[in-house]
Order: C-alpha cells, then structure tokens, then sequence
C-alpha cells in the first residue's frame, strides 16, 4: 500500500496544523500508557473499529463532517512566474553546477533536475541564495561562496567555489493559496518546506484532497473514531520504532519530535480522525464503496490476509476519493 502511505505523508505536513476540536473524545482520554503495543504487533488489530468498508463501526461520518462544496472550489493558484526579478522570501526553482578551481566536484550539481529553495529561508552555504535576488528566470550567471573550514568533507573544507546558476522559475506562493492548503501562514509554509525538503511539485501533487480537508469542518470526534484511529497510530508507532530498534517514546522523539509517545499519539490522533471522518462523509456523498473488484485491481488482495479487509478498504477508499477529488478538481 506504498501510494497510500505517500499520500498520507504529503497530508501530515499540509495540515499539521488543522485538526478537529475533541468533542466526544478529548486527547487526555488516551490509554495511560501509549507505549504498551507488543514489539511485533498483530497487524490484524488495524482492522479494529472498522467496517469492510473501510468505515469507523456505527458511525455515518456525515453527522460529523461538514464538508465543502468540492465541485465548486478553486485549488490554490500555484503558477510559475518568469517575467519578475527574484526577491527576498521568494520560493524559486534553479540549477547549479559547483566547481573549486574550474573543476566540477561530486554532489555540487543539481544535473538539470532543478530544485526548490527559498531565499532568506532555506540553508545553503555563504550568502548561496542571497546572491541570487534581482535576478529573473531564464538568466544564467556565476556566483561566488565559499565553504566553512569545518564543512564535513576535505574536498571542500575552506574552499573558494564557483556555481554557475540557471533561474528556472519563481512560484507564485502567496498568503491565500499557502492557507488553502492548510498551513497558518505564508511563512509557516516556508519554513516546512525549507525544512524538509520538499519540493513544490510534491507539496501540490494532491492540492485537491488537501484543500477539501482543510476546508471540512469537524467539531466533534465521536468516540469510535478516536479510538479506532488511536489504535492504528499507536500500532503503527510501535511498528516503526521496532523497525529501528527503538522503543516507541525514543522513536517519538528523535522522528516526530514530540516529546514522548504520548504527546505524539495526542497531537496525530485527532488529525487523522478528522481525515478518516472527512474520507468516509465524501464517499457516503458520492456513494463510493470499495468492492472485491476494486482490491484486487488495485494489487492488495494479498494483504486482505495480512491486515484483514477492513483496513486494506480504509486504505483504498482514501485512494479512490483522492483520485475522485483529483479528476473532479483538477
């Protein structure tokens, strides 16, 4: 279920700050202690809560999710500006070719893939990026660094560097469509984006699903929500953190930067409630199921055996409303 995994990885960061207010169930309802999932973990007990549908047991999502009017919503406009300078805070696509003394050393070219960074916020070398205001896309011209004594690598520790620079384009980033796709502000974007690495292309690859769920309304959690989604993100933490040899509250801290377990499973638990509650309103909408067909079309007919059908369907019906959302948005 790798596409379903990517897809809920671009939501974490899109809506790390939207989440349902607690409503029946408030997050110091949780389990004492989070950390209690066996190492090995049933993956059976995913299913747990769940209908084969895919559904929370007992509940129609829509008396909880208000949702908007997705046929008639405008995605963020996310073009690609060519005809102005670069400016201080701008998100901008380029390419370099790094060469010390007119030779091209390893890892110092982005070979023609092109790459995000925003000036004044992503960290590069000297003053990288600085040097690149007032200029416009399509102009390619020299830039001048030099790398800290203490950089990490003896090739380039102290050195004097050229990178030769090819601005592709500047993205139209602007406070209204970085709220659409729930950050708090422009800069809160900026910040996630500079920080993990993400390019534009990937941060908008499912802009229509993003956009619906900031824009849904959840005020109350029922309780079978929340505790269905607890259990599959406390399996899921235990699982990883066994992956690495970690128990789930080190694993917390050094991958999510919670400040244990805990925390974690309070903070993610609501906000991946509000997604299932939102999935499962649009899919009672449209009328969307999920058939025996459509699992084993989709090549997750042996992990039916594995994980039970009900959440191999939670998995796949987030899908087909993703693609549903896509086709109908884009």
């Amino acid at each position: 279920m790798k596409k379903i995994i990517c897809l809920l990885t671009a939501l974490v960061m899109a809506l790390a700050l939207a989440a349902c207010s607690g409503g029946d169930k408030d997050v110091t309802d949780a389990p004492e202690d989070p950390t209690e999932a066996p190492t090995e973990a049933d993956p059976t007990v995913l299913s747990e809560g769940l209908d084969d549908n895919g559904y929370i047991k007992g509940v129609r999502a829509l008396d909880y999710v208000t949702l908007p009017d997705y046929r008639n919503m405008d995605l963020p406009d996310f073009t690609k500006l060519t005809d102005r300078a670069i400016e201080d805070g701008d998100f901008v696509n380029i390419d370099y070719v790094g060469s010390i003394d007119g030779v091209a050393f390893q890892g110092g070219s982005t070979q023609g893939a092109g790459t995000d960074v925003i000036i004044g916020v992503t960290s590069y070398i000297d003053d990288f990026l600085e040097q690149l205001i007032g200029h416009k896309p399509g102009e390619n011209f020299d830039i001048e660094v030099t790398f800290p004594e203490n950089y990490g690598s003896e090739e380039l520790n102290g050195k004097d560097a050229v990178f030769n620079i090819t601005v592709n384009y500047i993205w139209n980033v602007t406070e209204e469509n970085a709220t659409a796709l729930g950050f708090t502000d422009r800069n809160t974007m900026a910040q996630y984006v500079a920080y993990n690495g993400e390019s534009m292309a990937e941060l908008t690859q499912n802009m229509g699903v993003n956009v619906v769920l900031t824009a849904s309304v959840c005020e109350t959690i029922p309780d079978a929500a929340y505790d269905a989604t607890y259990t599959q993100v406390k399996t899921l933490l235990s699982a990883q953190a066994a992956r690495y040899g970690m128990d789930a509250d080190t694993f917390a801290q050094l991958y999510y930067g919670a400040a244990s377990a805990e925390d974690y499973l309070a903070s993610r638990t609501p906000m991946e409630a509000k997604w299932h509650l939102v999935f499962q309103a649009i899919s009672e909408q449209e009328n969307i199921l999920v058939t025996d067909e459509d699992i084993e079309e989709a090549g997750y007919a042996d992990y039916v055996e594995l994980y039970d059908r009900p959440y191999v369907a939670y998995n796949l019906l987030q899908e087909m409303i993703t693609e549903f959302l896509e086709e109908l948005m884009g």
